[in-house]
């Protein structure tokens, strides 16, 4: 009878269990669909992931309500928290409070809070092992559905996966850039960028097969078929990843390990200059300026001219250089309020009125995980976001200190990190839901008690 009582009882958590691991599974495998219908009023706000997300946030409140959570605080969710907060104090201060767009990006924020709650509240330690693996899976998808794309650009098939094959690149003339059913480009290889180094840990960690190799060398062609300048981040994302791997002997890092560190480091700072000045500045012939100007890659006056090879060139600033200047006088006007959420294009708007911003550039979004975050929601937000960096850096310490953790893992996510920080000086990272599912997962895997209590 005890037996069967038992029985009884261990079915409900089977059930609970292969449901919150499908959640888990749909819910990376449907994360690059983000562009696949529009609807009234909220745009391209409500997509598959949310759909999924509302199944995961509803198993993670069930599994709370029933007492079957043991969390234990980490600086993570102090960290997800001040987010939060940020953005409702800013929301609150802002000239316009009620305004659609910085309402929407509120509750943008608090429903990627919410998705680290989710996580952080069903995370088991098999499905932190499987973590990578499938997102992996979930990213080769989309980088195949994007090479696809960019296929049937090249041959003359508009569509909806990739840009057509005319689009305007820097340095590379014009190509088809694989977006996939993502946002865009960019946001695809935001994706494939994390994708590798954790499918290569999981790899690593479980074994090689000849398949994954294929799938490795996918999720790498789909990043180059993005054309995106995120793609120069993997060479530092490996190199930190390849450094962490190695392992210290008795706390004392072996003369291989201290080499291997100044070469990552050295790929990290190398890769950093290169992105950095190339997403400010673009050298390119005078002849170009018209075009790229239409393409809204370069904007405003030459800052220098030469000739070489009897041809007239220049060095224009990037529409990256024009925002981050628009962000700064942001900050300098509206300190310590901030602008308010999604409040940077009305403040540049005003700022192209007076004449303080070129007319010709209509892609007028922060393009900076610093700088925009300080424009956007003041000092709010400065606070919020060095306390994400600072506990990323932190959480991903403590892993690659702790022996009893997976080591492969521990240095993707430090390679990952590697990639984010060089990544968040042109990109608006922290509406990227990854990253929030990313920071969910090595605090649970930090938590040894974060178990999510499915099988307990």
């Amino acid at each position: 009878m005890a037996e069967a009582r038992a029985g009884r009882g261990s079915r409900p958590r089977e059930v609970a269990a292969v449901a919150v691991a499908t959640l888990w599974a749909g819910y990376l495998l449907v994360l690059p669909f983000q562009r696949v219908w529009v609807l009234p009023w909220l745009g391209f706000k409500l997509q598959p992931p949310e759909v999924v997300f509302l199944g995961l946030a509803t198993a993670s409140a069930a599994m709370w309500i029933r007492g079957r959570v043991r969390w234990r605080f980490a600086f993570a969710d102090a960290a997800a928290a001040a987010w939060l907060v940020a953005n409702l104090l800013a929301l609150a201060w802002s000239s316009d409070p009620h305004g659609r767009d910085g309402l929407l990006e509120t509750l943008g924020a608090a429903q990627l809070v919410c998705l680290y709650v989710a996580v952080r509240v069903t995370a088991t330690p098999q499905l932190l092992d499987r973590f990578g693996e499938w997102f992996g899976y979930s990213a080769a998808a989309a980088a195949a559905i994007g090479i696809a794309g960019s296929v049937a650009s090249y041959a003359g098939l508009p569509n909806r996966l990739a840009t057509v094959a005319l689009t305007p690149v820097p340095y590379l003339g014009h190509a088809a850039r694989a977006q996939a059913f993502t946002a865009g480009p960019q946001m695809l290889a935001l994706i494939l960028l994390m994708a590798v180094p954790l499918f290569v840990a999981a790899r690593m960690k479980q074994g090689w097969r000849r398949r994954d190799r294929a799938l490795v060398l996918l999720l790498v062609l789909g990043l180059g078929a993005t054309v995106s300048k995120t793609g120069m981040c993997l060479a530092a994302a490996l190199s930190v990843m390849w450094a962490s791997a190695e392992p210290t002997r008795q706390g004392q890092q072996s003369r291989r390990s201290r080499a291997r560190v100044w070469v990552a480091v050295s790929i990290w700072l190398i890769v950093t200059f290169v992105f950095s000045l190339g997403s400010h500045v673009m050298v390119l012939r005078e002849a170009a300026v018209q075009s790229m100007s239409t393409a809204q890659l370069i904007g405003g006056s030459p800052l220098a001219s030469f000739r070489w090879r009897d041809e007239a060139w220049v060095v224009m600033p990037t529409t990256y250089l024009f925002n981050k200047q628009a962000s700064l006088q942001a900050i300098g006007r509206s300190w310590p309020v901030g602008v308010g959420p999604a409040g940077q294009p009305a403040f540049t708007s005003g700022l192209q009125r007076e004449g303080r911003f070129p007319r010709t550039i209509w892609l007028i979004t922060p393009h900076s995980t610093y700088l925009g975050t300080v424009a956007t929601l003041g000092a709010a937000g400065l606070a919020a976001l060095l306390l994400i960096l600072v506990v990323g850096i932190m959480t991903i310490k403590r892993l690659l200190a702790d022996s009893t953790r997976p080591l492969w893992e521990a240095a993707a996510y430090a390679g990952v990190g590697a990639a984010f920080l060089i990544e968040a000086i042109s990109t608006d990272l922290l509406n990227c839901r990854h990253y929030w599912f990313l920071l969910a997962v090595m605090a649970a895997r930090l938590d040894s008690r974060a178990l999510g209590v499915l099988g307990r």
